[in-house]
């Protein structure tokens, strides 16, 4: 499974988190970013604010100084909503989180948008410039404004690569790469605020206070993002075992380690796989786990479809492994009752075969609708067979193509065909994973039949 890790939307039902009491409310968190909010307007207002009431020239450069702080507050927020930190996975989810960082990473850019066009307007005014010769002297003679330039420049290049039809024209190495750039821009906001900021001229504690907030989401990252990996590999010790081809195109990577029944992972999960070998080491990518994780090892499984995944199958047996994870609540945990349908389609199965293990050796009554294009296209069909053998599991293989030479479109997830093959549906939690198409498909058509919302969990493929 790709699934983005600033861009997972997740699981709809979540259970309950890890987190309890007043850190697991989202309500203290949005009220402690309201505080923040407040703080910051006060500070400015208390330093220069009061000024801009003096002239046209001081209203927009006050109100640009006030934007840009809102703004660089808000892209810091942008960057903890995605550092994987686990009190805002558990008082969240991965969809509201993916969610708020949508909405959150716009409003962040409009307010610093509007920063560089109120304080040009401001400095035009004062200057008598027109907006090109203004924006001259900005870089000639303003200490830090080039750099600060730059790190503007930066920012509006990471949020046009995040819209939906430019994101559809770029692997997700470049994806990936310019979005590197947003901490080489937040950081040149810093020095420029720091440096030119009125706002921290002669006020010590807002300056010891901007400190602290960048302190602590530098901090998140590194832990996060970079400490607990590097700890994990270090009791762990995860290698590449095996590589197997599993259909055509389709790669599984087998992973071994020590003590790896401590390794606390649950079906249905992904985790951010990087190899530590020559050709990729520098690059990370989410996927999930396609078989029952325990003592034994863990498993990914990838369809090739770009520059990483196409080259999977040269990965050499004792390649070092770091793990960056577990993520994500499309677990068995998420449902309540015993029954449970599972929807997949093409490479859609790899959380799903999990979770159709995990659950069966729960006892639960699971049905799993596998979509396919042709029999050939069918990952795991002796795994799956056997669980339908062993456990019980009832497996229905959707084939597209019904025939040589006759491909075609069948409804099965029409709510006719769906109450059909699965007649007790009312009864079941739902779990989809598979192309967006398909999951707005089949999650319209369990909305049609009378489903709660809380009944049906999913997890789409987009970064």
């Amino acid at each position: 499974m790709t699934a983005p890790p600033l861009a997972a939307d997740a699981v709809r039902g979540r259970p309950r988190g890890r987190t309890e009491g007043l850190l697991a409310l989202p309500l203290f968190w949005y009220a402690v970013v309201a505080a923040n909010v407040l703080l910051i307007t006060f500070a400015w207002w208390t330093s220069s604010g009061f000024e801009a009431m003096r002239s046209g020239s001081d209203f927009f450069n006050g109100l640009g100084r006030l934007t840009g702080l809102l703004g660089t507050f808000l892209v810091l927020v942008q960057l903890l909503l995605m550092a994987r930190v686990d009190l805002l996975e558990d008082a969240f989810g991965l969809e509201r989180l993916a969610a708020l960082h949508r909405a959150n990473g716009w409003i962040s850019m409009e307010l610093i948008a509007g920063h560089v066009v109120f304080q040009t307007v401001g400095y035009m005014l004062a200057d008598g410039l027109n907006p090109l010769a203004q924006i001259g002297a900005f870089i000639t003679r303003y200490e830090g404004l080039a750099a600060a330039i730059a790190g503007f420049l930066m920012m509006v290049a990471v949020v046009a690569t995040s819209i939906s039809i430019a994101r559809l024209r770029l692997s997700y190495e470049t994806w990936y790469f310019v979005h590197l750039y947003t901490y080489l821009g937040i950081a040149l906001a810093f020095s420029h605020q720091l440096q030119t900021g009125a706002d921290f001229a002669g006020n010590p504690a807002f300056t010891y206070y901007w400190i602290a907030i960048y302190a602590v989401v530098v901090g998140a990252l590194l832990f996060w993002r970079v400490g607990r990996p590097l700890l994990a590999f270090k009791r762990h010790r995860f290698h590449v075992h095996s590589v197997v081809a599993e259909a055509p195109g389709v790669t599984s990577v087998n992973l071994r380690g020590r003590d790896l029944a401590a390794f606390h992972v649950e079906p249905g999960q992904f985790l951010i796989w990087r190899f530590l070998d020559r050709r990729r080491w520098w690059q990370a990518h989410p996927f999930s786990l396609s078989g029952r994780p325990g003592g034994g090892g863990l498993r990914m499984t990838a369809r090739r479809v770009g520059d990483f995944t196409m080259k999977l199958h040269e990965l050499k047996p004792g390649t070092p492994v770091l793990l960056e994870g577990p993520f994500g609540r499309f677990t068995p945990g998420a449902g309540t009752r015993p029954k449970a349908l599972l929807v997949a389609g093409g490479v859609g199965i790899t959380p799903i075969r999990a979770l159709a293990e995990a659950m069966a050796a729960e006892k639960h009554d699971v049905c799993l609708l596998y979509r396919a294009r042709r029999e050939k296209d069918v990952i795991f069909r002796a795994e799956l067979d056997e669980l339908a053998r062993s456990a019980g599991v009832s497996v229905h293989y959707l084939l597209s193509e019904v025939g040589a030479g006759s491909p075609g479109r069948i409804q099965w997830f029409q709510p006719d065909s769906l109450k059909r093959m699965v007649p007790d549906l009312l009864e079941r939690d739902v779990y989809i994973c598979g192309p967006p198409a398909m999951t707005r498909d089949v999650t319209r058509t369990l909305h049609d039949i009378g489903l709660e919302p809380a009944q049906v969990h999913s997890e789409a493929f987009r970064y």
